[in-house]
């Protein structure tokens, strides 16, 4: 998406898939505004947006309550994507007889801790700091691309003094982002949380331009967000296993308060040595 496209005033998505959620069927169509990789959706937002329909009111099954997507194929922009019923209680995304996307129920216990909280002034300094070396995979992703100017611009750099593969930044949520009722739709804290494990790992591997694909994401939600308000995301590298990269990430309030956390794998899909 041209990084210079007129930025909506809603995000489209979240009322139609809110109304939608409880029948665990239905349709989901992806505005190319929500991209990650070319021509697909950013792998959070999809999750997040799928994981709706696992619970009929929107916001999660009460305490302890969390989702899990995994990610089978890329999901196209901008068509028609069906939504139906799994097993044990869990959703699909399909189009055209292939399975995108599986959503289930998990348990938050399941996530281990979240990275720590970062303090706001520590987060800025570390985004700064990463942003004047990065090269990036994908500079059109909406939840971490420098290339556009409607997406998350969620970008963080390593913390200093940190343990290595901790980063954090932060994130003033856009006022588009909003539903016609004014709030913020949880499946785009999915996307919050989504893009900073990424960058995680990228800050143990400082030789490197890495690029991977989100292949599964875990989230666990306390509350949301508020547009125009500023929050801490911090993410942290657990482990890599050959091509399996594997992350947590956290969302706070400027004072420290928990509002999701994260878990995901994420795939290598090229490693390029820098000069």
């Amino acid at each position: 998406m041209d990084a210079t496209a007129h930025r909506p005033s809603t995000d489209p998505i979240s009322t139609t898939a809110n109304a939608a959620v409880g029948g665990a069927a239905g349709t989901v169509v992806v505005p190319a505004r929500f991209n990650g990789p070319p021509g697909s959706a950013n792998g959070g937002w999809i999750s997040g947006t799928l994981a709706g329909y696992l619970d009929g009111t929107g916001t999660g099954g009460g305490p302890g309550w969390a989702a899990e997507a995994v990610l089978r194929a890329p999901t196209p922009l901008e068509v028609p994507l069906a939504v139906e019923p799994a097993d044990e209680g869990g959703v699909r995304l399909v189009h055209g007889g292939t399975l995108l996307v599986e959503a289930h129920a998990a348990k938050s216990a399941d996530l281990g801790d979240p990275p720590p909280f970062v303090e706001l002034d520590e987060a800025r300094h570390a985004a700064a700091a990463l942003a004047a070396t990065s090269t990036h995979p994908f500079p059109e992703c909406f939840g971490c691309g420098t290339g556009r100017s409607d997406g998350l611009r969620i970008l963080p750099g390593p913390v200093a003094g940190g343990p290595s593969g901790l980063v954090a930044t932060t994130w003033t949520v856009d006022h588009s982002l909003a539903g016609a009722d004014g709030t913020v739709g949880r499946h785009l804290l999915w996307s919050a949380l989504d893009c900073p494990s990424f960058w995680a790992h990228q800050a143990t591997m400082p030789t490197e331009d890495l690029a991977a694909l989100l292949a599964r994401q875990t989230v666990a939600a306390a509350g949301t967000v508020t547009p125009g308000e500023t929050y801490v995301v911090v993410a942290r590298a657990d482990a890599a296993e050959g091509r399996k990269l594997r992350a947590s990430s956290a969302l706070y309030t400027v004072d420290g308060q928990l509002l999701a956390a994260s878990t995901s794998l994420w795939i290598r899909i090229q490693s390029v040595p820098r000069p």
